[in-house]
């Protein structure tokens, strides 16, 4: 029963290597010290009581000692990152806008492709973004 702990242990290990994480170590290295305890006794019980132990300890001080260390939870409130941190900014159009028909506005400091949700809206005038739809800003006129 040694030669298979310590195939396991070695097999365990170099499974470890192909994998990112430290997922396999814990169980390689329990594999190992019931590899070592089998040298002393023939309990199979033991052995694998060894296993479950050592393993254990192991995963649970991989989470602590490699695990994430942000200790501060971060959460969005609002849906606000990417492109939809322009829903409700406002802008001056520098083209005319249309609702069938969208046009190349450079809007800060990003190119997109705006149109108009209900109606024909003017050069100059400033609108509000009021959503994203793929790569299209769908705008209103600030009055509404």
């Amino acid at each position: 029963m040694t030669q298979i702990w310590f195939i396991t242990a070695a097999v365990l290990l170099l499974a470890e290597l192909l994998v990112p994480t430290f997922f396999i170590l814990p169980f390689a290295v329990g594999s190992f010290f019931a590899g070592i305890v089998s040298l002393f006794t023939e309990s199979q019980n033991i052995q694998l009581s060894t296993f479950v132990i050592f393993s254990l300890v192991g995963v649970y001080l991989s989470v602590k000692v490699f695990g994430p260390r942000n200790k501060e939870k971060k959460s969005s409130k609002g849906f606000s990152e990417g492109a939809n941190k322009y829903i409700g900014m406002s802008f001056v159009t520098t083209e005319e806008l249309d609702i069938y028909e969208s046009t190349l506005q450079h809007v800060y400091g990003d190119d997109w492709q705006v149109v108009s949700l209900d109606r024909r809206i003017p050069a100059g005038s400033e609108v509000k973004v009021i959503s994203v739809n793929g790569t299209k800003l769908e705008v209103q006129t600030k009055e509404g």
